[in-house]
């Protein structure tokens, strides 16, 4: 059957409705952008709404012979108060002259859309050649479709090899009645790209990247830890945020890898739950997913093939990544467990080595005026009684571990120089638990990157960390700077799921060697 003699324009298909919803979901993804909708039908839903999200243009588009439905698709674009920025136009999928046409009209174009389009196998040639002959007119654009399945068994991989075209499933939607697949479609890229996510509780960064590892794109957003917000959310946040900045660059989607270092992700049961979420319901952002914590990420970004990572920021862990790609891994379970060495556990420590002391309980072998004096002039307390309020009632982690900087910027008093080298025993015995059953070849030499805060006042936890590792069975540890961001290590262990290695900085810059 010809598009002139299609009758499912008269109806609002659920697809639409399914892709109406997308739309309004990323929002962002719409606003401001040159928008193509093919098949419109007599109601043009999905255009519309884009239209109404704030899209710079829309061209809502059906079979030129259809003149009712281009009538009332009209009338619907009056009726929604966007004239302004939408142009209603016939469009024929069997004409190239058609094309033309309206291809004469649009300067830019950024996205395509178009819901349940792919239902009567007759007009998939022309459909497919139409989109192939937009993509190569504007090859950085990106279309998206709704599609309901049915019995049937067509298929357009051929069509789609033969334009050299890449379509992938973003999600499944159920809507009790129907099952409704969302989908996108590109050019198939000459430059494969990849991305690494450093994702912590609080803050989270974002590279994309080459092969070569020269072209860089770096974007920032808020905490990625699903322990916290929940798989779904998280796994949302990432896909929306990929979008948003593969968009901004002009990068044409699916990556060919996403790594995420996400903090808190030790779990391989969720861990694997993420990754399908990931591709089940936004398989458009990547082709392969790979998924660990921030902690095994920093390894990978600095070392190519064994080596450790210390953190020791607001919070603290250890884990070292070993040649065959085994993780071993000492603390790092929150501040309720350990966080050994952290900046929260520092600062909680010398509140329990003040409160102990004034109580009777373990007496201070030095004096603990410049403890009190401090904690009473950083929290703006008359006594150490206020503390109370900021551990309970207004409890912010990262608010007490901000007492540590403070309390190395006084480092000369005995007891707080102390506190620093327990803090340096402590983070010390980590590199022992994860050494422990190591192969003596491997105990030669240990390399370690240190990350975080804590680490600026290295100086005062030196001591303490070199005697813990006396008679540990280590005979010379090499003590990096990071070389770069954990996200770019992020970037490369998930370019190894695709079977491409990333070259990343090796010029690391050695802190310190210490030899037993």
């Amino acid at each position: 059957m010809s598009g002139a003699d299609q009758v499912h324009w008269k109806h609002t298909w659920p697809s639409a409705n399914v892709l109406a919803q997308f739309i309004c979901i990323n929002e962002h993804l719409f606003k401001n952008r040159n928008i193509l909708e093919i098949g419109s039908g007599a109601t043009g839903i999905c255009g519309l709404t884009a239209a109404k999200l704030g899209a710079n243009r829309v061209w809502l588009t059906d079979h030129p012979k259809i003149g009712k439905a281009l009538e009332c698709l009209q009338g619907n674009v009056y009726k929604n108060q966007v004239a302004e920025n939408c142009v209603v136009t016939g469009l024929d999928w069997d004409d190239e002259e058609s094309l033309r046409t309206v291809l004469n009209d649009i300067e830019s174009l950024d996205l395509i859309i178009a819901s349940d389009v792919f239902f009567d196998p007759s007009t998939f040639r022309g459909l497919v050649r139409t989109i192939a002959d937009l993509l190569n007119r504007f090859p950085a654009a990106v279309v998206w479709f709704a599609y309901q399945e049915r019995d049937d068994n067509w298929t357009c991989a051929r069509l789609f090899e033969h334009y050299s075209l890449e379509a992938t499933l973003i999600r499944k939607v159920e809507t009790g009645q129907h099952t409704i697949e969302i989908g996108s479609i590109v050019k198939k890229s000459r430059c494969k790209m990849f991305a690494g996510i450093e994702g912590g509780a609080t803050a989270s960064k974002l590279v994309l990247t080459d092969k070569s590892g020269e072209k860089r794109i770096f974007s920032e957003t808020n905490g990625t830890n699903y322990y916290l917000q929940g798989i779904e959310s998280v796994g949302d946040q990432v896909a929306t945020w990929i979008r948003k900045i593969a968009q901004e660059n002009s990068i044409v989607l699916p990556l060919e890898s996403l790594g995420m270092g996400l903090s808190g992700a030790e779990d391989e049961e969720l861990n694997n739950k993420f990754k399908m979420y990931l591709k089940m319901h936004h398989g458009d952002i990547a082709k392969h997913f790979y998924l660990s914590s921030d902690a095994v990420c920093t390894v990978a970004a600095n070392f190519s093939n064994q080596g450790m990572v210390l953190i020791a920021g607001t919070g603290s862990s250890c884990r070292m990544l070993l040649k065959n790609g085994e993780v071993k891994g000492a603390g790092g379970w929150g501040h309720m467990i350990g966080d050994g060495c952290s900046a929260f556990w520092i600062a909680n420590r010398a509140m329990r080595i003040l409160f102990d002391h004034d109580d009777g309980l373990e007496p201070s072998p030095h004096s603990v005026e410049t403890i009190r004096k401090l904690l009473c002039q950083h929290f703006k307390i008359a006594d150490k009684i206020g503390i109370l309020d900021y551990l309970y009632k207004k409890f912010e982690k990262h608010r007490i571990a901000g007492f540590t900087k403070t309390l190395a910027e006084h480092a000369s008093d005995p007891a707080i120089a102390q506190l620093f080298d327990d803090a340096g025993h402590m983070i010390a015995k980590h590199v022992r638990a994860v050494c422990r059953g190591l192969e003596p070849g491997d105990l030669e030499n240990v390399d370690i990157v240190l990350v975080g805060s804590v680490f600026k006042s290295w100086s005062l936890l030196r001591n303490g960390f070199k005697n813990e590792l006396q008679n540990a069975g280590i005979r010379k540890l090499t003590i990096y700077s990071p070389s770069e961001e954990p996200s770019i290590g992020a970037a490369v262990i998930g370019a190894r799921e695709a079977g491409i290695e990333i070259e990343h900085a090796k010029n690391k810059i050695v802190k310190e060697i210490i030899e037993f």
